[in-house]
């Protein structure tokens, strides 16, 4: 019994060799002093054997057994260190707000808190990978995300296969909050920029309609006077008046332009029935025709797009607004909806003037005015431009066709289907 507890106490060293070599010494020491021809190590019986193996596999069991308990007791202490890292971990990471942000922590923590030479993380979609400490050589172990987001790679003594495990599952979680964060501020700065977007137009549309309404008024005033002394100062009110008029158009459509292209950064989508779109164009556009004669050919059973009901009736406003002030009194202005394959057709059909084959691009540019037209149409030079933008928000395309009797601007707009009717007010721009 004494030679065993030497063995047991030896085994609580952690040395397995010095374990078996105790082990076996106790058993030749046992059967030196009591075994067969005691004072020799001469095995001469049957009994002496058996005893000699049964100390030996007790010495050997003991030991293994005490050993195997130390390892256990020092494994369940490591795992319970590399738990409280990796919660140490988790606390740390969950405060990034930023991916950029969160990879870093994420390499700096690791090879801080789990003693690793470095940590390289490589993210989708990120200039350079992440490293933290001297990375060389081939990786000690690696996780790689499923679907290939990110590859991180560490250097030195790697935790357990449970910890890595759970590394992964924090990682992406980590990843995934701090993507969202990210959509997050952006959502907020886009709702910002519109605040102060539309805090800017309503103060530029105060600002400069203030003096315009007081230069009108005066130069109205100045034409209605008998005690202008001169046709040529008369002339000049009469300038005055109309370039204030003029004026205070360009700066409506300035600021409608504004509005719109802010409404396009963040359309509303809604099933819409371009037969009622243009219906109601037709009616908002018939007081100022000026003898004009509108036509709707719109086919039957046309089914639904998805887009931004504001924008889409605005887009045909332009165009329909174009089409009257480039024709002469009598004109047909012909508006056509049909379906073409996936695509929504409408066609605005006017019979103006034929326009040069230099300007058909440059017409939907903004401010851009035909040479030939400028000098006797009033405008100034956006609806074509407003249209062409709303289209391509909608994924679609505007385009000019000049025909032997005028010339037609035709939209392709993708059918959609699905979607929930939006039930927002309706919006309007200045006439």
């Amino acid at each position: 019994m004494v030679l065993v507890l030497e063995v047991l106490a030896t085994s609580t060293v952690g040395d397995r060799m010095l374990a078996i070599i105790t082990s076996i010494s106790a058993a030749l020491g046992f059967s030196y002093f009591f075994v067969d021809d005691v004072g020799s190590f001469a095995i001469e019986t049957a009994e002496g054997a058996f005893t000699f193996g049964m100390m030996t596999l007790t010495a050997l069991t003991g030991s293994h057994l005490a050993i195997r308990a130390q390892e256990r007791a020092a494994e369940a202490i490591r795992r319970k260190e590399e738990m409280e890292r990796l919660h140490q971990l988790g606390t740390a990471l969950l405060v990034s707000s930023s991916i950029a942000e969160a990879a870093q922590d994420t390499v700096g923590n690791l090879v801080r808190l789990f003693g690793l030479k470095a940590a390289e993380l490589a993210i989708q979609g990120q200039p350079a990978p992440f490293v933290e400490g001297e990375s060389s050589g081939r990786a000690d172990a690696e996780i790689v995300a499923e679907d290939g987001r990110y590859h991180l790679q560490l250097f030195g003594e790697p935790p357990s296969a449970e910890v890595r495990i759970a590394l992964k599952n924090l990682i992406e979680l980590v990843l995934d909050r701090a993507r969202s964060a990210q959509q997050r501020a952006r959502v907020e700065a886009t709702e910002r920029g519109e605040e102060f977007r539309r805090t800017v137009l309503n103060s530029l549309a105060h600002n400069f309609k203030t003096p315009l309404t007081s230069i009108k008024a005066a130069a109205s005033i100045l034409r209605g006077k008998r005690a202008i002394p001169t046709e040529n100062a008369k002339e000049l009110a009469a300038v005055i008046d109309e370039e204030a008029d003029r004026l205070d158009r360009m700066i409506r459509e300035s600021l409608d332009l504004a509005r719109i292209e802010a409404h396009q950064a963040s359309p509303r989508l809604e099933a819409c029935s371009m037969t009622a779109i243009v219906e109601s164009v037709a009616e908002r556009v018939a007081r100022y025709l000026g003898g004009r004669k509108l036509i709707l050919e719109i086919d039957d059973d046309l089914p639904q797009i998805f887009g931004d009901r504001f924008l889409l009736e605005q887009m045909i406003i332009q165009v329909v607004d174009n089409a009257w002030k480039y024709s002469k009194s009598g004109a047909e202005i012909r508006i056509r909806v049909a379906r073409t394959g996936g695509s929504m057709f409408v066609e605005v059909f006017n019979q103006g003037a034929p326009i040069p084959v230099e300007d058909r691009e440059r017409i939907f540019s903004k401010f851009y005015r035909g040479r030939q037209t400028s000098s006797h149409v009033e405008g100034t030079g956006m609806g074509l431009s407003i249209a062409r933008s709303i289209a391509e928000a909608h994924a679609g395309k505007l385009t000019l066709e000049v025909r032997p009797d005028g010339q037609a601007f035709c939209f392709a707009l993708p059918v959609g289907v699905g979607g929930e009717t939006d039930d927002r007010e309706a919006h309007h721009l200045s006439s």
